[in-house]
């Protein structure tokens, strides 16, 4: 009997398809309900940047109608389907917290100044917002168009990689310790055979890393590794976790990548409990990169080092039990783009998947500040 029922229910499953993505996490956070979400994502698939590309061998000339219509660092085809993905899942997370139409009472979208960035956030609100029909413009087009905000480069506390020179300056400094050439140590000879065979000099997991990436986005438009590069990938990997683990080493670090995305987070999330007329948005977007996604994780205490996949998206949410009024932060992790999504621990909050809020302010009390605060420390790159 039990058998019969079993394939009565796959059948009925496979007939009417699967739950979405979603549904199935939230079985494990009983009796509450999200009262706001703020979810960053990497872009899709793209093509090489001239960084990367200069690491590639000198002996084999790359053309660059390879990259066409994309162009460099730009977001693929393949690229578009998985951001597409994002919002598919987005719609399914998130389709009891807001409207099916595009309220721009309810949702905020920001992306970094990249043209990746942007097309994925694009993308992925096509799949989050198809009209309906109040909202309809064109009958021979399912799309609306949503609006995003974009920080000017210069300015972007998501783009510290590349603005803030006391990040660079620290992680440099971090990878100096004791602790951390240990890690590196064993992996002087693939340095030496990386350099070898690109002509240039890898001496460091960062270097690894980029040329990670190039072999990643090579891909991405029909060009596979070299020969060379196959045989030793699972150390370049190993090496790229290496580089992703010394990123977010400590709370400076993780301060200066995610301190004030974290304190917005927080700001908000405290002032929709305690304000009772505190006009928010329910739902916060943040396009942006690997890097990024990886130090919300690392600001929430749930990262394990590895590089985010294209697509991955995570999203803490502010939620409400509804039998004891408490609130709390929950994190969710879907490591491709569209799900499944997983609910990971906060460290520090004993293993529980819905961390009171006072806890969690506590728990990452050491990581957050202020834009202005982040700006004055960016340019001390002498004191540690």
């Amino acid at each position: 009997m039990e058998l019969v029922l079993t394939l009565v229910v796959a059948l009925v499953a496979a007939v009417c398809g699967n739950e979405p993505q979603g549904a199935e996490v939230d079985k494990a956070l009983p009796d509450t309900k999200t009262i706001a979400a703020f979810v960053i994502f990497r872009h899709g698939d793209r093509t090489p940047d001239h960084e990367e590309l200069a690491l590639y061998p000198a002996d084999n000339v790359l053309s660059d109608s390879i990259f066409f219509p994309y162009g460099k660092k730009a977001l693929t085809n393949k690229g578009k389907q998985r951001s597409f993905f994002v919002g598919k899942y987005l719609r399914q997370r998130y389709d009891s917290l807001i409207s099916k139409l595009y309220l721009p009472d309810e949702i905020t979208i920001r992306t970094t100044d990249y043209a990746r960035t942007k097309m994925t956030a694009l993308t992925a609100l096509a799949a989050l917002y198809p009209p309906p029909p109040a909202q309809r413009w064109n009958p021979d087009l399912d799309w609306q168009p949503i609006p995003y905000n974009t920080p000017p480069y210069e300015d972007d506390d998501l783009l510290y990689w590349y603005n803030c020179p006391r990040y660079l300056w620290l992680r440099d400094k971090t990878a100096e310790l004791p602790e951390i050439q240990k890690w590196i140590e064993p992996y002087q000879p693939l340095f030496s055979y990386l350099s070898s065979h690109t002509k240039t000099n890898i001496t460091k997991p960062e270097d690894v890393f980029f040329l990670d990436n190039l072999f990643q986005t090579l891909k991405n438009v029909g060009v596979n590794p070299p020969e060379w590069a196959q045989q030793v990938m699972p150390k370049i990997k190993d090496v790229t976790k290496i580089e992703y683990a010394l990123e977010f080493y400590n709370a400076d670090l993780v301060r200066l990548a995610s301190g004030v995305l974290m304190q917005s987070i927080v700001n908000i999330s405290n002032s929709l409990i305690n304000e009772p007329d505190f006009e928010a948005k329910k739902l916060y977007l943040y396009s942006g990169h690997e890097n990024n996604v990886a130090g919300l994780m690392a600001a929430a205490r749930v990262f394990e080092a590895h590089q985010p996949n294209y697509g991955s998206t995570f999203s803490l949410e502010l939620r409400n039990n509804t039998k004891t009024g408490q609130f709390g932060m929950t994190a969710v992790y879907a490591r491709n783009a569209g799900g499944p999504s997983e609910i990971l621990p906060i460290d520090g909050c004993d293993g529980a998947l819905f961390c009171g809020f006072d806890k969690f302010l506590t728990i990452v009390q050491d990581v957050i500040w202020s834009k202005q605060e982040m700006d004055e420390q960016c340019k001390n790159v002498t004191d540690l």
